[in-house]
């Protein structure tokens, strides 16, 4: 499954390292932390975050929720890094790079506009039933 980076069309701010199947998937999981219109990405080569100094155990034991005090342990980031190919990536070393913008969403669909007031107020006629038309018809012949 590729690997992406993505980052502000406008700021070149990074969003972040995202991995999906497909754009259409990566789109989706932009949309989780911002408007993917403002976005663009590169698929990144193989490579990954690695742990170079001491990592810890995973799974990790983040406890057992039960007492109100419990808070979810901090990730372990300060110790990671990108491989050289994705800081390669990071920095604007590796040559041809091409952003992609996101396709542009689908446009709401809009509403109807309001029907204009009428100019003059119609008129109710109420319909007689089939049968009472026919006799009058015939009574008037």
């Amino acid at each position: 499954m590729p690997a992406y980076l993505v980052r502000s069309i406008d700021s070149h701010q990074i969003v972040g390292l995202f991995s999906a199947d497909h754009p259409r998937s990566l789109a989706h999981s932009v949309e989780e932390w911002t408007e993917r219109d403002h976005c663009e990405y590169v698929e990144l080569p193989s490579g990954g975050l690695v742990w170079a100094g001491s990592a810890v155990r995973v799974p990790m034991h983040t406890g057992i929720e039960k007492d109100a005090d419990w808070n979810i342990p901090e990730l372990p980031f300060t110790s990671a890094t990108l491989s050289d190919t994705w800081l390669n990536v990071l920095y604007g070393y590796t040559p041809g790079l091409r952003w992609t913008r996101f396709r542009a969403k689908k446009a709401p669909q809009s509403t109807p506009a309001e029907l204009p007031e009428p100019v003059r107020s119609a008129q109710i006629i109420p319909l007689r039933p089939r049968s009472q038309q026919m006799a009058k018809r015939r009574d008037a012949q």
